[in-house]
C-alpha cells in the first residue's frame, strides 16, 4: 500500500513568533495535523478505531530537529510516512520541506494504540490497520534520548490547571498543550537570543481536565531538561537543544 502522504501549509501571522518565523509550538501543530492526517489517509484514525475498535492510537515520544524555520507567508510541503512497525508500536517521520525541497525540519514519532475500556495497551493488528503498508527509511538514524534526569522542588518553575480547551478528541490533554507549558517557562529573552534545534517530548501518563500540572525545568549545557507531573505521577519528560544567535 502506498506509503506516503502529502500536504501543503501556508504560514499565517498567527503561526509565527516574534520573529516571524514559523513557532516551535505551532510547528507541533503542523506535526500533530499531518499525523492525524496520514492515518485518516490509512482509514486508521481516531474516529474509526473509536467506532469500530473501542481504541485509540496514542502518541508515547516525539523528536524534531530544525535545519531552518520557515517564516510568514512561506508555502511549505509537509510529507509523513511509516518507519517502521512492530507490535506494539508504529513509528513514522515528517518532513516539511520549502519550495525548492530544502528540508527545513522533520519529527519521528512513537505511536500505540490504548484500549478505551481498560486503558491498556494493544497490539496493532487488533485494531483497523493496512497490513500492506510499505516501510520507508527516514533521515533521522538517531534513536530516543533516555529521559531520566532528577528533578527536586527547587527546579519546579509553575504550576498549570488543566482547562477544557486542552482537552481533545480522546478526552485527555492535547500533546501540543504540553509544548504549551514546556515553551511558557522559557522567558522571551531565552527565545529572542537563542534558537532552538531540537526538541524531543516522551509522553507518559495522560491528564485530563481540572488537573493541577507541575512544571520542572533544569538548564545544562546549551540543552535543558523538563519534567511535568501531577501530583506524583509523571505526565511528561522533555529535553530541547538550542544555540546561540
Amino acid at each position: 500500500m502506498e506509503n506516503e502522504y502529502k500536504r501543503q501549509f501556508f504560514i499565517g501571522y498567527s503561526d509565527c513568533d516574534r520573529k516571524i518565523n514559523l513557532s516551535v509550538l505551532n510547528s507541533l501543530y503542523l506535526i500533530q495535523d499531518m499525523m492525524t492526517e496520514y492515518f485518516g489517509f490509512l482509514k486508521s484514525d481516531n474516529i474509526i478505531l473509536k467506532k469500530e475498535n473501542n481504541a485509540i492510537w496514542v502518541l508515547t515520544k516525539t523528536k524534531v530537529h530544525f535545519n531552518k524555520y520557515p517564516t510568514w507567508r512561506d508555502v511549505i510541503e509537509g510529507t509523513v510516512f511509516t518507519t517502521g512497525i512492530k507490535p506494539i508500536r508504529l513509528e513514522t517521520e515528517t518532513q516539511f520541506k520549502d519550495k525548492d525541497k530544502n528540508i527545513l525540519f522533520y519529527a519521528n514519532q512513537e505511536i500505540c494504540v490504548i484500549d478505551l475500556t481498560d486503558r491498556k495497551i494493544r497490539k496493532i493488528n487488533t485494531v483497523n490497520y493496512p497490513t500492506d503498508v510499505q516501510i520507508k527509511e527516514g533521515i533521522n538514524k538517531d534513536k530516543y534520548l533516555k529521559l531520566k534526569t532528577d528533578f527536586t522542588e527547587d527546579d519546579k518553575v509553575y504550576e498549570q490547571k488543566i482547562y477544557s480547551s486542552d482537552i481533545d478528541f480522546s478526552y485527555h490533554t492535547n500533546n501540543v498543550s504540553y509544548v504549551k507549558l514546556i515553551i511558557n517557562s522559557l522567558n522571551s529573552d531565552f527565545l529572542d537570543s537563542n534558537k532552538i534545534t531540537d526538541f524531543e517530548i516522551h509522553y507518559i501518563n495522560e491528564s485530563k481536565e481540572e488537573q493541577k500540572l507541575s512544571i520542572y525545568k533544569k538548564i545544562k549545557d546549551n540543552e535543558i531538561e523538563f519534567l511535568i507531573k501531577q501530583e506524583n505521577r509523571e505526565i511528561v519528560r522533555a529535553n530541547l537543544k538550542y544555540i546561540k544567535e
